[in-house]
């Protein structure tokens, strides 16, 4: 089997793109559900063939999204479980419901799946656990590790969410700092986060002030502190949640077996804190001779920060992959670099105006999940966060 592959059919697309190191093979794995289905039609076609493709490839997860209707949750992660046990895999890793309001006419729309497989075929993931955070994936490569904590809530040590957003929020971001410890992580060594709320244009401020303050505290920006870690944060929920927060860290080991770097700006934009959002524009992480980069939530927004094209949704489209495509270009890559995905669209006339933009244009190809989300701002039509490998 090729290292990249695609696979179509009439009801869902598989992409697949791998990227060989010495030690280990890179995975990101894209499927979606491509027309009008039922869900259980649609959930069992397409976890058949991620599920073919992890065991045949020995692909061990270190992230897996989902996306659909809330009311298709349970129904979909009961075929996620019932096809990933007939294929013996690993059913304690945890996964991130996230409700994307789909685009092609059924309410399950695909899934995302981050993951590596070592040359040696020795087990290098695993699932860890501890009380604040719940489950998470380890990562134990050559002389480093990664941490991914997979929707982290709001909840009191009683495990009930905090009354109110402000309170889930501040508590979060503490059940966050308990998750890391547990495992022997640090709060400065965070980076990469997403961050999804169900109400974000109804509170985005309130979030970003509690998480500058949290971050302050921690020891994150400022002069001194650790860079910030490249974020998206976008309208989605899993539950009944106000936020809900998913986390990367990383903890090198020798010197030279990992190197984490942020991409605070870009040629076309600045750095996002002097607008008051504690992010950086990326990280990148470099291992064994190739980087991995993850691209934050990035939408039409100029050096200033002032929000452009406003009212234009194929503009502001093209505005936001110009932006995308800086960042790579300065890393030495381009749009063809993409491995993974989200487009976050506010409308589904904004996502018809992304389509033209990147047919008429004949943008390269890259895999990515489509949703309907509120973005940010008011004025903001589109986003989308990506992850490239150079």
């Amino acid at each position: 089997m090729k290292p990249n592959l695609t696979v179509r059919s009439d009801l869902c697309r598989l992409e697949v793109r791998a990227s060989t190191r010495a030690s280990f093979t890179e995975y990101h794995v894209t499927a979606t559900v491509e027309g009008p289905a039922s869900v259980g039609t649609a959930a069992t076609a397409l976890f058949e063939r991620v599920a073919a493709l992890l065991a045949e490839r020995k692909i061990q997860p270190i992230q897996e999204k989902v996306y659909g209707r809330t009311t298709a949750r349970e129904e979909v992660l009961q075929y996620r479980d019932t096809v990933y046990r007939q294929h013996g895999l690993d059913r304690t890793m945890p996964t991130t419901w996230l409700q994307g309001i789909p685009l092609q006419g059924c309410d399950f729309v695909g899934l995302q799946i981050w993951g590596v497989a070592p040359v040696n075929g020795e087990t290098c993931v695993e699932t860890v656990e501890n009380p604040a955070t719940g489950r998470g994936r380890l990562w134990r490569g050559n002389d480093f590790q990664m941490l991914h904590l997979a929707s982290v809530f709001g909840t009191n040590p009683d495990g009930r969410l905090a009354a109110g957003h402000a309170a889930q929020a501040e508590r979060v971001f503490t059940n966050i700092g308990l998750g890391l410890a547990a495992h022997g992580f640090r709060y400065p060594q965070v980076a990469r986060t997403w961050i999804y709320n169900g109400r974000l244009l109804e509170w985005y401020h309130d979030l970003n002030r509690i998480r500058n303050a949290h971050f302050r505290k921690v020891g994150i920006g400022g002069e001194d502190g650790a860079p910030f870690p490249a974020s998206t944060g976008i309208q989605c929920r899993s539950g009944a949640e106000e936020c809900v927060i998913d986390v990367l860290a990383v903890a090198p080991g020798k010197p030279g077996s990992i190197t984490v770097e942020p991409v605070r700006c870009s040629p076309r934009q600045d750095q996002s804190f002097n607008y008051g959002s504690a992010f950086s524009r990326g990280m990148t992480f470099e291992i064994e001779g190739k980087r991995t980069i993850h691209i934050s939530g990035t939408a039409s927004i100029n050096t200033a920060g002032d929000s452009t094209h406003l009212g234009d949704a194929e503009c502001q489209s093209l505005e936001t992959m110009m932006s995308i495509a800086a960042i790579l270009e300065h890393q030495g890559g381009s749009l063809s670099n993409i491995t993974s995905s989200t487009l976050f669209c506010k409308s589904h006339d904004a996502w018809l105006a992304w389509c033209r933009v990147s047919r008429l244009l004949q943008i390269p190809f890259f895999p990515k999940v489509c949703v309907l989300a509120d973005v940010c701002r008011d004025n903001l039509l589109v986003e989308m966060e990506a992850v490239a490998v150079i």
